[in-house]
């Protein structure tokens, strides 16, 4: 009550407008700031001496007086039930100081049956989390407790904790709840004033003067009413509709506090009496993800786990909750090990992104990993199975699982240990791996599937989707001995990488095999199938049919939305790929419109600088370019590019990102910028993307074509056209939009050599191909229009 009457002195003097943003200020606790209100209030609304409204209550009990066994100190606090003094034990050899708890002269009855409740409980609990019942009794008619004084701060209040720190804390209260639990007992009132810290750290659970007790002979038969006295700002929402409490009940007050611990607010800012904040909960949406609360590197350690673990914990429906407290602890232990939690989507991507440390999306493999490696940080997390397989199972998989590691550990230590002259990037470290591999564990196939899965998600991550071929190919093979789960994933890996390499239809072949083995089963592998549906959709637009791309995308974003939520990083691709297909079809506005979207997520997120977020930039651009914006584009395309190339190096996306930049250059009349670009994306789209008739070196050819022609260079340029001719149509054939580039490139040519009428003749070809490719060949009619305005004028 002090620092309630503090406040008051602070803001009286006030204008009443001013006043709640200052306590707002000063006093983080929403239950203290509305005392003061009230005070307030009453101040202004009556002619009361102020003096005499500062003058506490005097307190039921003086210094000195002797309850039982126990003397009376100081008045420690006055709460809604009673008031709560330091007492000493008289008469004894040793100093035995507690917190003596006497309830209200003017109680009910139903405080009091709850008061003579909360000694029950208490009598009942021993554990060191929980402070002790000591003694009680009556006193003059009226009941009291004695409990354990504990010195110590308020849960988050406690000042200088790292994450690590806080999650720790929030651990030793679910062992300390969870101890409550299995006794029966539900506290309902959970929050950091009931959780003190003390200065060696070891949490204390206080007040179960609301706990309730589950034991069939206490409950009211078909009672419910809701908790008069819990906080709402930390109370679980069947707390306040009255309906049934249960052990999840307590599990929606612990992730209240852990988001408050975590970001350093509640998820939602209530304000006025207990009643209207209970009103105005009742009223709001469901929280967002805590990371979304927080800027910087914390974003980062938030975002994935911890926001999976707080918002599962969060759920209104109790069903959807964790069932007990040690399911969220169990969550929180393996967060900090590093392996995976039960609120995230358990795909084998997800297991193996937390084999290696990492989840799927890595913001720069080259800078991260291989920097820890120069200092000698080396360690990869792992997880065994589920504790319910039997153990002579499990034991084989820790085992296993040991070796997997000690190969990956090997792998970076050997990195680290390379000669100095020897430059160590990510490619050249997983090339060396995956040459092993298969070698070192020739008797163990299924941790040779584990290792080859989780060296070919690193070969994604860098965009060197030709490196991780081997790795999956030999999986797929009849002998490999790996079981069925891991064969679709590697089909479906398998399919990507040939998606990569312009094998459209060995990709479509994969990813089918894949998805009949994950239909057969689709709620365990929802996760997947989804995941499946963006290579689903690219292989469609790949062989005509965009309009079938748009229509897989949107029928899959409402379920990635209900199974991620929006401000994800899975959600974040699909919009991406949302945005390129609309771009295909020509609908340039709702292109942007979904790429600026999908952009602002990464931005959220805190990964702007991720390989998917310059993806969606680089596509960003490329609709811009198609839209005539193309001076905008081009400074997107600048950007994305240092980005990528200082980020993650040499890899197919850098290559296409050349591309897109030296083709705008070139449609700009900056064609000496152009070439040197157009010659490097070939040489590394070679390298890293299909090789020779690879989308991104036959694009880039193209392009380079263009640029020779502008620069004047026009044998140059016939040469490289007579080269690529032939691959085109091979590859491709003539109902694909390079079909009709290829042309647009010859009618460059043909005019640069003086044949009007053989450029003329080039470009209706080109334009009857792209019409006839409907929606997916409008985008590009712009770009012939506006060559033939161009030689108009």
């Amino acid at each position: 009550m002090q620092r309630v009457w503090e406040l008051f002195d602070l803001v009286v003097e006030l204008a009443p407008e001013a006043r709640a943003s200052e306590l707002g200020e000063l006093e983080p606790d929403a239950e203290i700031r509305a005392q003061v209100e009230a005070l307030l209030h009453d101040a202004d609304t009556h002619t009361v001496d102020a003096d005499a409204l500062r003058a506490p209550l005097p307190a039921l009990l003086a210094p000195g007086t002797r309850v039982g066994r126990w003397e009376i100190d100081e008045l420690l606090g006055r709460g809604g039930m009673g008031e709560v003094y330091m007492a000493h034990r008289f008469g004894e050899d040793f100093d035995q100081r507690a917190a003596l708890k006497l309830l209200m002269r003017m109680e009910s009855a139903e405080d009091r049956a709850g008061f003579v409740a909360e000694r029950q409980i208490l009598a009942g609990l021993e554990h060191p989390g929980i402070a002790h019942l000591l003694d009680g009794g009556e006193f003059k008619g009226v009941p009291f407790a004695v409990m354990e004084y504990v010195e110590g701060v308020p849960l988050t209040r406690v000042a200088g904790l790292g994450l690590t720190d806080k999650l720790a804390l929030v651990l030793q209260a679910c062992e300390a709840v969870g101890h409550a639990h299995q006794h029966l007992v539900i506290h309902r009132d959970l929050k950091p004033g009931n959780m003190l810290v003390t200065p060696e750290g070891r949490l204390k659970l206080l007040d179960f003067g609301i706990a309730k007790h589950l034991a069939p002979a206490r409950e009211r038969d078909g009672e419910v009413t809701p908790s008069a006295h819990a906080s709402p700002d930390y109370c679980a929402p069947e707390q306040l509709t009255g309906a049934p409490v249960s052990t999840a009940t307590d599990v929606y007050s612990l992730g209240v506090i852990l988001h408050e611990l975590l970001t350093g607010e509640r998820p939602w800012q209530l304000t006025g009496a207990p009643q209207i904040r209970a009103l105005e909960r009742l009223s709001l949406p469901a929280p967002q993800a805590p990371s979304t609360r927080v800027d910087g590197a914390l974003r980062k350690s938030l975002r994935g786990d911890l926001d999976a673990i707080v918002l599962k914990a969060l759920q209104v429906d109790p069903a959807q909750r964790y069932r007990t407290v040690d399911e969220l602890a169990s969550d929180l232990r393996a967060h900090l090990a590093q392996h995976p939690v039960a609120a995230r989507n358990q795909t084998l991507r997800y297991r193996m992104g937390c084999r290696i440390r990492r989840h799927r999306v890595a913001y720069a493999l080259a800078a991260a990993v291989f920097a820890s490696l120069a200092l000698g940080l080396v360690g990869v997390a792992w997880q065994g199975r589920q504790a319910t397989i039997e153990r002579d199972h499990a034991r084989r998989e820790a085992v296993r699982n040991n070796a997997v590691r000690q190969y990956l550990t090997l792998m970076f230590r050997s990195a680290s240990g390379t000669q100095e002259h020897e430059e160590v990037t990510a490619k050249s470290v997983l090339d060396r791996a995956a040459e092993r591999v298969h070698e070192e564990f020739a008797d163990d196939p299924e941790s040779y599937a584990d290792v080859a899965l989780a060296l070919a998600e690193l070969y994604f991550q860098i965009n060197d989707y030709t490196g991780a071929r081997p790795l999956l190919v030999r999986l797929l093979r009849d002998d490999a001995g790996v079981a069925e789960h891991v064969r679709a994933m590697a089909m479906h890996d398998l399919a990507q990488v040939s998606f990569r390499e312009s094998q459209t239809a060995q990709a479509r072949d994969l990813l089918d095999q894949a998805q009949t083995f994950w239909k057969a089963g689709p709620d365990r592998f929802r996760a997947e199938l989804l995941d499946s549906r963006l290579l689903q959709s690219q292989i469609e637009r790949a062989q005509g049919d965009a309009e079938l791309a748009l229509r897989t995308l949107e029928e899959a974003l409402p379920e990635r939305v209900e199974l991620s939520g929006l401000q994800h990083r899975d959600t974040a691709v699909l919009i991406n790929n949302l945005g390129l297909a609309y771009y295909q079809l020509g609908r340039l506005d709702d292109a942007i419109v979904q790429l600026k979207h999908a952009h602002a997520i990464w931005q959220t997120l805190g990964q702007e600088n991720s390989s998917d977020a310059l993806n969606t930039l680089n596509n960003w651009a490329s609709a811009a370019v198609q839209s005539g914006r193309r001076e905008e584009a081009a400074e997107i395309f600048y950007r994305a590019l240092e980005l990528r190339r200082k980020l993650y190096g040499p890899s197919g996306a850098l290559a296409a990102l050349m591309n897109n930049l030296g083709k705008t250059l070139v449609q700009l009349g900056r064609h000496d910028e152009a070439v040197p670009l157009l010659r490097e994306a070939i040489a590394m789209g070679r390298e890293h993307a299909g090789g020779e008739t690879g989308t991104i070196a036959l694009a880039a050819g193209l392009g380079l074509v263009d640029a020779m022609v502008g620069r004047g260079e026009i044998a140059e340029a016939r040469a490289k056209l007579d080269s690529l001719g032939p691959s085109i149509m091979e590859t491709f054939g003539t109902e694909h939009p390079f079909a009709a580039m290829l042309e647009i490139s010859r009618a460059r040519v043909e005019h640069g050599e003086g044949s009007a009428e053989r450029a003329t003749a080039a470009l209706k070809l080109a334009r009857e191909r792209l019409q006839a490719m409907g929606p997916a060949g409008a985008a590009h009619l712009a770009q012939l229009d506006a060559l033939q305005q161009q030689w108009r004028e």
